[in-house]
């Protein structure tokens, strides 16, 4: 089971329901709401939204067979 950390939250894959991701690209930001197991909704702050994005991101590449680019 893949656990993503972010603050001071821990949170397993199965135990997301959905994601949903507002951004503000002229001000360089990205804010990501996560629904819980039971219907509970974490709204993150711009750091832990950009680390529960970029091991999102990671997951994805590793589940679809997708190297990481350099």
């Amino acid at each position: 089971m893949i656990i993503f950390h972010f603050g001071k939250h821990s949170v397993p894959l199965a135990d997301i329901h959905d994601i949903r991701v507002d951004y503000k690209y002229q001000d360089n930001e990205i804010y990501v709401d996560l629904e819980i197991n039971g219907g509970a909704q974490l709204s993150l702050n711009l750091p832990d939204s950009l680390t529960f994005m970029e091991q999102f991101m990671a997951h994805i590449r590793e589940v679809k067979n997708i190297p990481a680019q350099s």
